[in-house]
């Protein structure tokens, strides 16, 4: 029971992607109605305009997710889109905080602040939330087996920004700067989940920087980044598959990625160059 409740308030503070649903949430879910142009789309009664809205851009946001991970979705996806704050409260711990999720069964859920308040927000929020859909159809929802750092970072890196948008690459420049980033475990331990909190970072610096880190590990090279995401898809030890792409640790490599661009700026800039 406890181990449960540790589990659950760990998921409930992981961001967008970690969610457990109210104990209704299936019947809830189950009431959707299915949209006739694309059965990928579910919807609350009332909400078919927004379904549509969904339609129109799934299959491009779909094809993005698959081109970031290298490989199809592993089965059917379910966009579920609410029409209203209550059905996403309703299916959403901690809602007021959120612009979609998914959740238990890898269901995607939708927030009608998404298509009424933040339109623009749509498809990079949709492929990032498909990135954790992705994902979890291979490994199970949201798995424990993989850092947050990387869950995040990844989503946000195929997303091309999306669930990191609110906070640019200089804001997170300039915080890491100042010595304000995450860190990875020397080991990454699977029992337990460390997220923005942890190193006292707003959840949306927390997915930048992590999206800034992911995407510096491409940049040494595609060939291995897609080699390493290939193993991990297919069950591969955290620790184990990054090591024998890297050469090293998911630690020993942030440490070196941070501290470059904390003496890319001044006054570290100043300091090296000091005779």
């Amino acid at each position: 029971m406890r181990a449960g409740i540790t589990a659950a308030a760990a998921l409930f503070f992981a961001g967008c992607a970690a969610i457990e649903p109210h104990r209704d949430a299936g019947d809830d879910l189950s009431r959707f109605e299915v949209l006739a142009a694309d059965q990928r789309v579910r919807y609350e009664a009332g909400a078919r305009e927004y379904a549509e809205r969904v339609a129109a851009i799934l299959p491009a946001a779909m094809a993005q997710v698959e081109a970031g991970h290298y490989r199809p979705f592993a089965a059917p996806v379910a966009v579920h889109v609410c029409g209203s704050d209550a059905c996403f409260a309703r299916n959403v711990p901690g809602a007021p905080r959120f612009t979609a999720a998914v959740i238990y069964e890898n269901r995607l859920l939708l927030a009608p602040r998404l298509f009424e308040r933040e339109p623009e927000r749509l498809h990079p929020i949709l492929v990032h939330e498909l990135s954790h859909l992705h994902l979890g159809q291979s490994l199970g929802h949201y798995t424990m087996g993989i850092p947050v750092w990387f869950h995040e970072g990844l989503a946000s890196l195929v997303a091309s920004g999306g669930g990191a948008d609110l906070v640019s690459e200089e804001d997170a420049r300039r915080a890491i700067a100042a010595g304000e980033h995450f860190l990875p475990d020397g080991a990454h331990d699977p029992t337990g989940r460390k997220n923005a909190g942890q190193w006292g970072l707003k959840t949306t610096m927390f997915y930048r920087q992590s999206m800034m880190f992911l995407a510096h590990l491409k940049a040494l090279g595609e060939d291995g980044f897609r080699r390493m995401l290939l193993e991990l898809q297919n069950r591969a030890r955290f620790d184990e598959a990054f090591a024998a792409t890297f050469g090293g640790g998911a630690l020993e490599l942030a440490r070196e990625f941070f501290s470059g661009l904390r003496c890319a700026r001044p006054p570290c800039t100043a300091a090296a160059g000091a005779p």
